[in-house]
Protein backbone atom coordinates (compact mmCIF):
# COMPACT_ATOMS: atom_id res chain seq x y z
CA UNK A 1 0.00 0.00 0.00
CA UNK A 2 1.14 3.53 -0.70
CA UNK A 3 2.44 5.42 2.32
CA UNK A 4 2.09 8.93 0.95
CA UNK A 5 0.62 10.85 -1.98
CA UNK A 6 1.93 14.35 -2.44
CA UNK A 7 1.98 15.97 0.97
CA UNK A 8 -0.78 13.71 2.28
CA UNK A 9 -0.02 10.82 4.62
CA UNK A 10 -2.07 7.70 3.95
CA UNK A 11 -3.73 6.38 7.11
CA UNK A 12 -5.64 3.42 5.71
CA UNK A 13 -7.31 2.02 2.63
CA UNK A 14 -11.04 2.75 2.53
CA UNK A 15 -11.95 0.68 -0.48
CA UNK A 16 -11.78 0.05 -4.19
CA UNK A 17 -13.74 2.30 -6.51
CA UNK A 18 -14.51 1.91 -10.20
CA UNK A 19 -11.73 4.35 -11.03
CA UNK A 20 -9.10 3.25 -8.51
CA UNK A 21 -8.21 2.95 -4.84
CA UNK A 22 -9.70 5.16 -2.12
CA UNK A 23 -7.66 6.01 0.98
CA UNK A 24 -8.13 7.94 4.19
CA UNK A 25 -5.36 10.51 4.27
CA UNK A 26 -4.10 13.25 6.54
CA UNK A 27 -2.96 16.74 5.64
CA UNK A 28 -0.13 17.21 8.17
CA UNK A 29 -0.05 20.97 7.70
CA UNK A 30 -3.47 21.50 9.27
CA UNK A 31 -4.28 18.06 10.69
CA UNK A 32 -7.31 17.58 8.45
CA UNK A 33 -8.46 14.15 7.32
CA UNK A 34 -9.14 13.82 3.61
CA UNK A 35 -10.33 11.16 1.21
CA UNK A 36 -7.70 10.38 -1.43
CA UNK A 37 -9.14 8.96 -4.62
CA UNK A 38 -6.75 7.60 -7.22
CA UNK A 39 -7.17 6.99 -10.94
CA UNK A 40 -6.26 3.65 -12.51
CA UNK A 41 -2.94 3.89 -14.32
CA UNK A 42 -4.55 2.42 -17.44
CA UNK A 43 -7.10 5.24 -17.52
CA UNK A 44 -4.53 7.94 -16.96
CA UNK A 45 -2.04 7.08 -19.69
CA UNK A 46 -1.04 9.74 -22.14
CA UNK A 47 -0.85 13.51 -22.06
CA UNK A 48 -4.45 13.92 -23.22
CA UNK A 49 -5.82 11.83 -20.34
CA UNK A 50 -3.79 13.81 -17.82
CA UNK A 51 -4.91 17.11 -19.28
CA UNK A 52 -8.53 15.97 -19.18
CA UNK A 53 -8.06 14.94 -15.54
CA UNK A 54 -6.61 18.34 -14.65
CA UNK A 55 -9.37 20.17 -16.51
CA UNK A 56 -12.15 18.21 -14.82
CA UNK A 57 -10.53 18.52 -11.40
CA UNK A 58 -10.16 22.29 -11.75
CA UNK A 59 -13.81 22.63 -12.74
CA UNK A 60 -14.99 20.46 -9.85
CA UNK A 61 -12.63 22.27 -7.48
CA UNK A 62 -14.50 25.54 -8.01
CA UNK A 63 -17.69 24.05 -6.54
CA UNK A 64 -18.52 24.92 -2.94
CA UNK A 65 -21.95 23.79 -1.78
CA UNK A 66 -23.30 21.96 1.31
CA UNK A 67 -24.52 19.09 -0.87
CA UNK A 68 -21.32 18.62 -2.87
CA UNK A 69 -18.12 16.98 -1.67
CA UNK A 70 -15.39 19.63 -1.75
CA UNK A 71 -12.22 18.93 -3.72
CA UNK A 72 -9.18 20.37 -1.94
CA UNK A 73 -6.39 19.45 -4.32
CA UNK A 74 -5.37 17.25 -7.22
CA UNK A 75 -1.99 16.08 -8.35
CA UNK A 76 0.29 13.28 -9.49
CA UNK A 77 2.82 11.43 -7.38
CA UNK A 78 4.73 8.21 -8.04
CA UNK A 79 2.94 7.96 -11.37
CA UNK A 80 -0.47 8.02 -9.66
CA UNK A 81 -3.10 10.68 -10.35
CA UNK A 82 -5.10 11.53 -7.24
CA UNK A 83 -7.80 13.80 -5.87
CA UNK A 84 -7.74 15.01 -2.27
CA UNK A 85 -11.30 15.72 -1.22
CA UNK A 86 -13.46 16.28 1.79
CA UNK A 87 -13.81 13.15 3.92
CA UNK A 88 -17.50 12.59 4.61
CA UNK A 89 -18.51 10.11 7.33
CA UNK A 90 -21.59 8.09 6.56
CA UNK A 91 -22.59 5.50 3.98
CA UNK A 92 -23.14 5.47 0.25
CA UNK A 93 -26.73 5.70 -0.91
CA UNK A 94 -26.10 2.44 -2.76
CA UNK A 95 -25.81 0.57 0.55
CA UNK A 96 -28.91 2.27 1.94
CA UNK A 97 -30.97 1.26 -1.09
CA UNK A 98 -29.66 -2.27 -0.97
CA UNK A 99 -30.59 -2.62 2.71
CA UNK A 100 -33.95 -0.81 2.21
CA UNK A 101 -33.35 1.44 5.23
CA UNK A 102 -34.78 4.60 3.64
CA UNK A 103 -38.45 5.43 4.04
CA UNK A 104 -40.00 6.81 0.82
CA UNK A 105 -40.29 10.30 2.29
CA UNK A 106 -36.60 10.15 3.28
CA UNK A 107 -35.65 9.15 -0.25
CA UNK A 108 -37.44 12.23 -1.57
CA UNK A 109 -35.53 14.48 0.83
CA UNK A 110 -32.15 12.90 0.03
CA UNK A 111 -32.70 13.32 -3.70
CA UNK A 112 -33.99 16.86 -3.24
CA UNK A 113 -30.65 17.64 -1.60
CA UNK A 114 -28.86 15.96 -4.50
CA UNK A 115 -30.77 18.27 -6.84
CA UNK A 116 -29.79 21.25 -4.68
CA UNK A 117 -26.14 20.39 -5.25
CA UNK A 118 -26.62 19.65 -8.95
CA UNK A 119 -28.46 22.92 -9.44
CA UNK A 120 -25.50 24.84 -8.04
CA UNK A 121 -23.04 22.90 -10.21
CA UNK A 122 -25.13 23.33 -13.34
CA UNK A 123 -25.25 27.09 -12.77
CA UNK A 124 -21.44 26.98 -12.75
CA UNK A 125 -21.46 25.08 -16.03
CA UNK A 126 -20.31 21.77 -14.51
CA UNK A 127 -22.06 18.47 -15.30
CA UNK A 128 -21.66 15.34 -13.23
CA UNK A 129 -22.23 12.76 -16.02
CA UNK A 130 -22.29 9.77 -13.67
CA UNK A 131 -24.99 10.27 -11.04
CA UNK A 132 -25.67 6.95 -9.32
CA UNK A 133 -26.22 5.80 -5.71
CA UNK A 134 -22.55 4.92 -5.14
CA UNK A 135 -21.64 8.55 -5.89
CA UNK A 136 -23.95 9.93 -3.20
CA UNK A 137 -22.80 9.96 0.42
CA UNK A 138 -25.48 10.14 3.13
CA UNK A 139 -24.97 10.95 6.80
CA UNK A 140 -27.73 10.59 9.37
CA UNK A 141 -27.78 13.20 12.11
CA UNK A 142 -30.56 12.28 14.52
CA UNK A 143 -33.76 12.45 12.52
CA UNK A 144 -32.14 14.37 9.69
CA UNK A 145 -30.33 13.10 6.64
CA UNK A 146 -27.59 15.03 4.87
CA UNK A 147 -26.55 14.07 1.33
CA UNK A 148 -23.42 15.00 -0.60
CA UNK A 149 -22.65 14.26 -4.25
CA UNK A 150 -19.18 12.93 -5.05
CA UNK A 151 -16.97 12.45 -8.11
CA UNK A 152 -17.91 15.36 -10.37
CA UNK A 153 -16.37 14.88 -13.80
CA UNK A 154 -14.64 11.61 -12.92
CA UNK A 155 -16.67 9.65 -15.47
CA UNK A 156 -15.19 11.88 -18.15
CA UNK A 157 -11.68 11.01 -16.95
CA UNK A 158 -11.83 7.28 -16.24
CA UNK A 159 -15.13 6.04 -17.62
CA UNK A 160 -13.97 5.25 -21.14
CA UNK A 161 -11.81 2.37 -19.97
CA UNK A 162 -14.20 0.73 -17.53
CA UNK A 163 -14.86 -2.65 -19.13
CA UNK A 164 -15.82 -4.76 -16.12
CA UNK A 165 -19.33 -6.05 -16.67
CA UNK A 166 -20.56 -5.17 -13.19
CA UNK A 167 -19.25 -1.63 -13.45
CA UNK A 168 -20.86 -1.13 -16.84
CA UNK A 169 -24.23 -2.48 -15.80
CA UNK A 170 -24.26 -0.20 -12.78
CA UNK A 171 -23.20 2.90 -14.68
CA UNK A 172 -25.36 2.43 -17.76
CA UNK A 173 -28.47 1.77 -15.71
CA UNK A 174 -28.59 5.48 -14.83
CA UNK A 175 -27.55 6.93 -18.20
CA UNK A 176 -30.00 9.19 -20.01
CA UNK A 177 -31.26 8.08 -23.45
CA UNK A 178 -29.81 11.11 -25.24
CA UNK A 179 -26.41 10.46 -23.66
CA UNK A 180 -26.49 6.91 -25.02
CA UNK A 181 -27.58 8.04 -28.49
CA UNK A 182 -25.35 11.05 -29.02
CA UNK A 183 -22.64 10.90 -26.36
CA UNK A 184 -23.49 14.50 -25.44
CA UNK A 185 -25.14 15.05 -22.03
CA UNK A 186 -26.67 18.22 -20.64
CA UNK A 187 -28.00 19.13 -17.16
CA UNK A 188 -31.22 17.22 -17.79
CA UNK A 189 -29.17 14.05 -18.26
CA UNK A 190 -28.08 14.32 -14.63
CA UNK A 191 -31.73 14.78 -13.63
CA UNK A 192 -32.75 11.63 -15.51
CA UNK A 193 -30.30 9.71 -13.32
CA UNK A 194 -31.92 11.22 -10.22
CA UNK A 195 -35.27 9.93 -11.50
CA UNK A 196 -33.82 6.44 -11.91
CA UNK A 197 -32.54 6.53 -8.33
CA UNK A 198 -35.94 7.67 -7.04
CA UNK A 199 -37.65 4.79 -8.83
CA UNK A 200 -35.08 2.39 -7.39
CA UNK A 201 -35.56 3.77 -3.88
CA UNK A 202 -39.33 3.27 -4.05
CA UNK A 203 -39.59 0.01 -6.02
CA UNK A 204 -36.48 -1.74 -4.74
CA UNK A 205 -35.04 -2.19 -8.23
CA UNK A 206 -33.98 -0.02 -11.15
CA UNK A 207 -36.57 0.82 -13.81
CA UNK A 208 -34.37 -0.37 -16.67
CA UNK A 209 -32.75 -3.67 -15.78
CA UNK A 210 -31.12 -6.45 -17.76
CA UNK A 211 -28.47 -9.12 -17.65
CA UNK A 212 -26.35 -7.49 -20.34
CA UNK A 213 -25.33 -4.00 -21.32
CA UNK A 214 -27.18 -4.30 -24.64
CA UNK A 215 -30.43 -5.14 -22.85
CA UNK A 216 -30.12 -2.17 -20.52
CA UNK A 217 -29.25 0.22 -23.34
CA UNK A 218 -32.21 -0.95 -25.37
CA UNK A 219 -34.66 -0.49 -22.51
CA UNK A 220 -33.29 2.91 -21.55
CA UNK A 221 -33.73 4.20 -25.09
CA UNK A 222 -36.99 2.48 -26.04
CA UNK A 223 -39.05 1.21 -23.12
CA UNK A 224 -41.10 2.84 -20.38
CA UNK A 225 -40.73 1.58 -16.81
CA UNK A 226 -43.53 -0.31 -15.13
CA UNK A 227 -45.68 1.97 -12.93
CA UNK A 228 -45.20 1.74 -9.19
CA UNK A 229 -47.65 -0.25 -7.12
CA UNK A 230 -49.50 1.19 -4.13
CA UNK A 231 -47.22 -0.76 -1.79
CA UNK A 232 -44.17 0.95 -3.30
CA UNK A 233 -45.40 4.40 -2.29
CA UNK A 234 -45.84 3.67 1.45
CA UNK A 235 -47.13 6.97 2.73
CA UNK A 236 -46.75 9.00 -0.45
CA UNK A 237 -49.57 10.15 -2.69
CA UNK A 238 -50.18 8.38 -6.02
CA UNK A 239 -49.27 11.60 -7.82
CA UNK A 240 -45.61 10.64 -7.30
CA UNK A 241 -46.14 8.66 -10.50
CA UNK A 242 -46.43 11.98 -12.35
CA UNK A 243 -43.11 13.10 -10.89
CA UNK A 244 -41.41 9.91 -12.03
CA UNK A 245 -42.93 10.09 -15.51
CA UNK A 246 -41.54 13.59 -15.93
CA UNK A 247 -38.13 12.73 -14.51
CA UNK A 248 -37.78 9.64 -16.73
CA UNK A 249 -39.10 11.14 -19.96
CA UNK A 250 -37.14 9.96 -23.01
CA UNK A 251 -37.21 13.47 -24.47
CA UNK A 252 -35.10 15.85 -22.34
CA UNK A 253 -37.50 18.69 -23.20
CA UNK A 254 -40.25 16.85 -21.30
CA UNK A 255 -38.22 16.56 -18.08
CA UNK A 256 -37.77 19.08 -15.31
CA UNK A 257 -36.08 22.10 -16.87
CA UNK A 258 -33.71 22.64 -13.94
CA UNK A 259 -32.45 20.83 -10.87
CA UNK A 260 -34.05 23.54 -8.75
CA UNK A 261 -37.47 22.76 -10.21
CA UNK A 262 -37.01 19.06 -9.55
CA UNK A 263 -35.86 19.68 -5.97
CA UNK A 264 -38.92 21.83 -5.33
CA UNK A 265 -41.25 19.14 -6.68
CA UNK A 266 -39.55 16.39 -4.68
CA UNK A 267 -40.16 18.32 -1.47
CA UNK A 268 -43.76 19.08 -2.41
CA UNK A 269 -44.33 15.36 -3.04
CA UNK A 270 -43.35 14.58 0.56
CA UNK A 271 -46.84 15.74 1.53
CA UNK A 272 -49.29 12.80 1.06
CA UNK A 273 -51.94 15.36 0.10
CA UNK A 274 -49.82 16.79 -2.73
CA UNK A 275 -52.09 17.50 -5.69
CA UNK A 276 -49.50 16.58 -8.32
CA UNK A 277 -47.82 18.49 -11.11
CA UNK A 278 -49.76 21.44 -12.54
CA UNK A 279 -51.73 20.69 -15.68
CA UNK A 280 -51.87 16.93 -15.15
CA UNK A 281 -54.76 14.68 -14.31
CA UNK A 282 -54.97 12.80 -11.02
CA UNK A 283 -53.32 9.41 -11.11
CA UNK A 284 -53.82 6.26 -9.17
CA UNK A 285 -51.35 3.48 -8.53
CA UNK A 286 -52.38 0.04 -9.77
CA UNK A 287 -51.15 -3.35 -8.62
CA UNK A 288 -48.59 -4.73 -11.03
CA UNK A 289 -50.92 -7.56 -11.99
CA UNK A 290 -53.30 -4.98 -13.46
CA UNK A 291 -50.68 -3.28 -15.58
CA UNK A 292 -50.98 -4.05 -19.31
CA UNK A 293 -47.86 -4.96 -21.26
CA UNK A 294 -45.68 -2.04 -22.28
CA UNK A 295 -45.05 -3.13 -25.86
CA UNK A 296 -47.50 -3.56 -28.71
CA UNK A 297 -46.03 -6.98 -29.42
CA UNK A 298 -45.38 -9.60 -26.75
CA UNK A 299 -41.81 -10.18 -25.75
CA UNK A 300 -40.55 -13.52 -26.95
CA UNK A 301 -39.24 -16.06 -24.55
CA UNK A 302 -35.52 -16.47 -24.55
CA UNK A 303 -34.03 -19.30 -26.55
CA UNK A 304 -30.89 -21.16 -25.72
CA UNK A 305 -27.96 -18.76 -26.13
CA UNK A 306 -25.42 -19.30 -28.86
CA UNK A 307 -22.02 -18.72 -27.23
CA UNK A 308 -19.42 -16.84 -29.19
CA UNK A 309 -15.99 -16.56 -27.61
CA UNK A 310 -15.00 -13.41 -29.47
CA UNK A 311 -17.27 -10.37 -29.63
CA UNK A 312 -20.84 -10.64 -28.51
CA UNK A 313 -23.58 -8.99 -26.59
CA UNK A 314 -26.98 -10.36 -25.72
CA UNK A 315 -29.62 -8.81 -27.94
CA UNK A 316 -32.83 -7.96 -26.16
CA UNK A 317 -35.28 -10.83 -26.46
CA UNK A 318 -37.58 -10.18 -29.37
CA UNK A 319 -35.73 -6.99 -30.27
CA UNK A 320 -33.17 -8.17 -32.80
CA UNK A 321 -35.20 -7.12 -35.81
CA UNK A 322 -36.04 -3.81 -34.17
CA UNK A 323 -32.37 -3.10 -33.46
CA UNK A 324 -31.39 -3.57 -37.08
CA UNK A 325 -34.49 -1.87 -38.46
CA UNK A 326 -33.75 1.29 -36.55
CA UNK A 327 -30.56 1.73 -38.56
CA UNK A 328 -32.33 1.42 -41.91
CA UNK A 329 -32.65 4.72 -43.79
CA UNK A 330 -36.44 4.84 -43.61
CA UNK A 331 -36.18 7.50 -40.93
CA UNK A 332 -39.08 6.33 -38.76
CA UNK A 333 -40.78 8.96 -36.72
CA UNK A 334 -39.93 9.41 -33.09
CA UNK A 335 -43.04 8.55 -31.12
CA UNK A 336 -44.12 10.96 -28.41
CA UNK A 337 -46.58 9.55 -25.91
CA UNK A 338 -49.40 11.78 -24.66
CA UNK A 339 -49.37 12.81 -21.03
CA UNK A 340 -50.84 9.88 -19.08
CA UNK A 341 -54.13 10.29 -17.29
CA UNK A 342 -53.32 7.35 -15.02
CA UNK A 343 -50.13 5.78 -13.88
CA UNK A 344 -50.52 3.14 -16.60
CA UNK A 345 -48.52 4.24 -19.68
CA UNK A 346 -50.00 4.03 -23.13
CA UNK A 347 -48.62 1.17 -25.16
CA UNK A 348 -45.82 2.61 -27.28
CA UNK A 349 -45.46 1.99 -30.96
CA UNK A 350 -42.45 0.36 -32.56
CA UNK A 351 -39.14 1.24 -30.98
CA UNK A 352 -37.13 3.72 -32.95
CA UNK A 353 -33.65 5.04 -32.71
CA UNK A 354 -33.18 8.65 -31.89
CA UNK A 355 -31.27 10.32 -34.62
CA UNK A 356 -33.50 8.68 -37.22
CA UNK A 357 -35.90 11.57 -37.50
CA UNK A 358 -39.07 11.93 -39.53
CA UNK A 359 -37.53 14.85 -41.36
CA UNK A 360 -37.23 14.43 -45.13
CA UNK A 361 -33.94 13.29 -46.55
CA UNK A 362 -31.50 16.13 -46.99
CA UNK A 363 -31.44 17.70 -50.40
CA UNK A 364 -27.93 18.05 -51.69
CA UNK A 365 -27.27 21.51 -53.02
CA UNK A 366 -25.76 21.47 -56.52
CA UNK A 367 -22.17 22.54 -56.63
CA UNK A 368 -21.42 25.82 -58.31
CA UNK A 369 -20.30 25.13 -61.88
CA UNK A 370 -18.04 27.40 -63.94
CA UNK A 371 -19.58 29.43 -66.75
CA UNK A 372 -18.32 27.66 -69.86
CA UNK A 373 -19.33 30.56 -72.13
CA UNK A 374 -16.46 32.74 -70.99
CA UNK A 375 -12.81 32.05 -70.34
CA UNK A 376 -11.42 33.70 -67.23
CA UNK A 377 -8.24 35.65 -67.62
CA UNK A 378 -5.14 34.19 -66.13
CA UNK A 379 -4.16 35.77 -62.86
CA UNK A 380 -0.72 36.21 -61.42
CA UNK A 381 -2.17 36.26 -57.91
CA UNK A 382 -2.33 33.01 -55.98
CA UNK A 383 -5.78 31.48 -55.61
CA UNK A 384 -7.35 32.05 -52.23
CA UNK A 385 -7.33 29.09 -49.86
CA UNK A 386 -10.55 27.10 -50.06
CA UNK A 387 -12.99 27.78 -47.26
CA UNK A 388 -13.43 25.05 -44.69
CA UNK A 389 -16.71 23.19 -44.87
CA UNK A 390 -19.22 24.61 -42.39
CA UNK A 391 -19.70 22.67 -39.19
CA UNK A 392 -22.55 20.17 -39.30
CA UNK A 393 -25.44 20.78 -36.97
CA UNK A 394 -26.67 17.85 -34.89
CA UNK A 395 -29.62 17.38 -37.24
CA UNK A 396 -27.37 17.48 -40.32
CA UNK A 397 -25.09 14.93 -38.67
CA UNK A 398 -28.07 12.66 -37.95
CA UNK A 399 -29.27 12.99 -41.54
CA UNK A 400 -25.82 12.20 -42.89
CA UNK A 401 -25.61 9.09 -40.71
CA UNK A 402 -29.00 8.01 -42.01
CA UNK A 403 -27.58 8.31 -45.52
CA UNK A 404 -24.52 6.33 -44.43
CA UNK A 405 -26.75 3.54 -43.10
CA UNK A 406 -28.69 3.52 -46.37
CA UNK A 407 -25.59 3.04 -48.49
CA UNK A 408 -23.84 0.61 -46.17
CA UNK A 409 -24.34 -2.44 -48.43
CA UNK A 410 -23.96 -0.98 -51.93
CA UNK A 411 -21.61 1.93 -51.20
CA UNK A 412 -19.66 1.20 -48.01
CA UNK A 413 -16.82 3.49 -49.10
CA UNK A 414 -19.20 6.43 -49.34
CA UNK A 415 -20.74 5.50 -46.00
CA UNK A 416 -17.28 5.45 -44.46
CA UNK A 417 -16.58 8.96 -45.76
CA UNK A 418 -19.90 10.19 -44.35
CA UNK A 419 -19.05 8.75 -40.93
CA UNK A 420 -15.67 10.49 -41.00
CA UNK A 421 -17.38 13.75 -41.95
CA UNK A 422 -19.69 13.50 -38.93
CA UNK A 423 -16.86 12.55 -36.57
CA UNK A 424 -14.86 15.58 -37.65
CA UNK A 425 -17.52 17.89 -36.18
CA UNK A 426 -19.12 15.54 -33.63
CA UNK A 427 -16.37 13.32 -32.16
CA UNK A 428 -18.66 12.27 -29.28
CA UNK A 429 -21.29 10.67 -31.53
CA UNK A 430 -21.29 6.91 -30.77
CA UNK A 431 -23.53 6.09 -33.74
CA UNK A 432 -20.88 7.44 -36.12
CA UNK A 433 -18.27 5.12 -34.58
CA UNK A 434 -20.70 2.18 -34.80
CA UNK A 435 -21.48 2.81 -38.48
CA UNK A 436 -17.80 3.35 -39.27
CA UNK A 437 -17.01 -0.09 -37.85
CA UNK A 438 -19.80 -1.59 -39.96
CA UNK A 439 -18.48 0.14 -43.09
CA UNK A 440 -14.94 -1.11 -42.46
CA UNK A 441 -16.30 -4.60 -41.93
CA UNK A 442 -18.18 -4.45 -45.23
CA UNK A 443 -15.02 -3.25 -47.01
CA UNK A 444 -12.92 -6.02 -45.48
CA UNK A 445 -10.69 -3.48 -43.70
CA UNK A 446 -10.84 -5.44 -40.48
CA UNK A 447 -7.48 -4.30 -39.08
CA UNK A 448 -8.77 -0.72 -38.82
CA UNK A 449 -11.74 -1.57 -36.60
CA UNK A 450 -9.88 -1.57 -33.24
CA UNK A 451 -8.52 1.86 -34.11
CA UNK A 452 -12.08 3.18 -34.41
CA UNK A 453 -12.81 2.04 -30.86
CA UNK A 454 -9.56 3.58 -29.64
CA UNK A 455 -10.42 6.90 -31.28
CA UNK A 456 -13.79 6.87 -29.58
CA UNK A 457 -12.25 6.05 -26.21
CA UNK A 458 -9.95 9.05 -26.51
CA UNK A 459 -13.08 11.21 -26.77
CA UNK A 460 -14.80 9.46 -23.86
CA UNK A 461 -17.07 7.20 -25.96
CA UNK A 462 -17.23 3.76 -24.35
CA UNK A 463 -16.97 0.88 -26.85
CA UNK A 464 -20.03 -0.79 -25.36
CA UNK A 465 -22.11 2.25 -26.34
CA UNK A 466 -21.87 0.97 -29.91
CA UNK A 467 -24.03 -1.97 -28.90
CA UNK A 468 -26.99 0.40 -28.73
CA UNK A 469 -27.18 0.54 -32.54
CA UNK A 470 -28.84 -2.06 -34.69
CA UNK A 471 -26.31 -2.04 -37.50
CA UNK A 472 -23.50 -2.83 -35.08
CA UNK A 473 -25.51 -5.65 -33.52
CA UNK A 474 -26.31 -7.02 -36.99
CA UNK A 475 -22.63 -6.87 -37.91
CA UNK A 476 -21.80 -8.98 -34.86
CA UNK A 477 -24.42 -11.50 -35.91
CA UNK A 478 -22.95 -11.54 -39.41
CA UNK A 479 -19.51 -12.20 -37.97
CA UNK A 480 -20.80 -15.08 -35.87
CA UNK A 481 -22.02 -16.74 -39.05
CA UNK A 482 -19.16 -15.81 -41.39
CA UNK A 483 -16.07 -15.65 -39.10
CA UNK A 484 -14.33 -13.06 -41.25
CA UNK A 485 -12.32 -11.23 -38.61
CA UNK A 486 -8.70 -12.21 -38.08
CA UNK A 487 -8.14 -13.72 -34.67
CA UNK A 488 -6.12 -10.81 -33.33
CA UNK A 489 -8.81 -8.31 -34.37
CA UNK A 490 -11.55 -10.43 -32.84
CA UNK A 491 -9.63 -10.66 -29.56
CA UNK A 492 -8.93 -6.94 -29.59
CA UNK A 493 -12.61 -6.11 -29.97
CA UNK A 494 -13.63 -8.70 -27.39
CA UNK A 495 -11.39 -7.00 -24.84
CA UNK A 496 -13.34 -3.76 -25.22
CA UNK A 497 -16.85 -5.01 -24.49
CA UNK A 498 -18.43 -7.59 -22.20
CA UNK A 499 -18.84 -11.09 -23.56
CA UNK A 500 -22.29 -12.57 -23.94
CA UNK A 501 -24.25 -14.60 -26.44
CA UNK A 502 -26.08 -13.89 -29.66
CA UNK A 503 -29.46 -15.32 -30.48
CA UNK A 504 -29.65 -17.31 -33.73
CA UNK A 505 -31.24 -15.88 -36.82
CA UNK A 506 -30.34 -13.68 -39.73
CA UNK A 507 -29.89 -9.97 -39.03
CA UNK A 508 -31.52 -7.33 -41.20
CA UNK A 509 -28.14 -6.08 -42.39
CA UNK A 510 -27.29 -9.57 -43.65
CA UNK A 511 -30.75 -10.02 -45.18
CA UNK A 512 -30.41 -6.82 -47.21
CA UNK A 513 -26.97 -7.88 -48.41
CA UNK A 514 -28.25 -11.30 -49.49
CA UNK A 515 -31.16 -9.73 -51.37
CA UNK A 516 -28.91 -7.30 -53.24
CA UNK A 517 -26.24 -9.92 -53.98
Amino acid sequence: MLQKLGRFEILKRLGQGAMGEVYLGLDPAIGREVALKTIHREAAQGAEARERFAREARAAGTLNHPNLVTIHEFGEDQGVLYLAMEFVPGVDLEAMLRDRVLAPVEALEVLAQVCDGLGYAHQKGVLHRDIKPSNIRVRREGDRLHAKVMDFGIARVAGSDMTGTGTLLGTFGYMAPEYIRTGVPDPRSDLFAVGVILYEALAGHRPFEGDTTATILYRLVNEEPAPLSASDLRGLGPQVGQLLAKALAKDPAQRFPTAEAMARTLREAMDPAWAGLPGTQPTRALPRSAVPPLATTPRRTSRSPWPWIAIASTVVAGGVGVWAWRDLPKAPRLITLPAPTTSVPAAPGPAVEAGAKSDPKPTLKPEARPDLRSTPKASTHPSPAPKAAPRLSEQEAADLLNEAAKGMVDQPQGSLAQCDRVLRDHPLNPRAYALKCVALYGLGRYQEMPGVLDAGKEQGVKPVQLLAFGSFQAMLREERREHRLPREVRESLAAEMPLGSLRPGQGAWQQRKAQRD
